[in-house]
C-alpha cells in the first residue's frame, strides 16, 4: 500500500489526465464580461455558478474578466434599468473592438416581466441588435455553457432554446 501523501498525488495525476483541455478560439479563450442590469438577479446568481468548479467554463473556451476593457463578449442579464442604461453603455464603449453583446436570460432579451414598467426601458431586443440570447428565467449554468459553446462554434442568435426548456422541465 502507498503512503497517503503519494497516494494523493497519483490521484490528482489522475483527474488532472482526464480534465478537458482548453478549447481556444482564434488562439485564446473568449473572455466574459457580465453584467446585470436590473432584475431580480436570477440569471446572474445563475452565471455566478457557472463560475464555480462545476462547470468546465474555463474548459470550455471561455474566461470571466473583471473589467469591461479586458472582455471580448459581455453578458447582460435583467432587464435594461432607466438608472442602468448609462452603465450598460459605458461598459460596452470601454470595450475592445470586435465585441459582442449576450443576452442572458428572457429579461435581458425582451424585458420579462418588466418589460412595460415605467422603470426600464425593456429588453436588449428593443434597443440595439444582440449577438446571441439565452432563454430562460433563469437559464441553468448548464444552458447557459451549452449556448456561449454553440454561440462561439456561430450558432444562432436565439441559441439555448432546447437547453433551457429541458432547463424548465426538470424544475417543474
Amino acid at each position: 500500500m502507498l503512503p497517503a501523501p503519494l497516494t494523493m498525488m497519483l490521484a490528482f495525476l489522475d483527474v488532472q489526465k482526464w480534465r478537458p483541455q482548453p478549447v481556444r478560439r482564434r488562439g485564446r479563450r473568449i473572455r466574459l464580461f457580465a453584467l446585470e442590469t436590473g432584475s431580480c438577479e436570477g440569471c446572474a446568481m445563475e452565471l455566478i455558478a457557472l463560475g464555480s468548479s462545476v462547470y468546465p467554463l474555463e474548459g470550455s473556451g471561455f474566461q470571466r474578466v473583471q473589467h469591461p476593457e479586458d472582455a471580448d463578449w459581455l453578458l447582460v442579464t435583467g432587464a435594461v434599468t432607466r438608472s442602468c442604461a448609462g452603465t450598460l453603455a459605458s461598459a460596452w464603449e470601454a470595450m475592445p473592438a470586435g465585441r459582442s453583446l449576450v443576452a442572458v436570460g428572457d429579461c435581458a432579451h425582451d424585458g420579462g416581466p418588466w418589460k412595460s414598467s415605467y422603470a426600464t426601458l425593456g429588453g436588449l431586443q428593443a434597443l440595439t441588435r444582440v449577438y446571441g440570447a439565452i432563454p430562460g428565467c433563469p437559464p441553468s449554468p448548464e444552458a447557459i455553457l451549452q449556448a456561449l459553446v454553440e454561440l462561439a462554434e456561430g450558432g444562432s442568435s436565439s441559441t439555448g432554446s432546447q437547453a433551457s426548456s429541458a432547463s424548465r422541465r426538470s424544475r417543474q
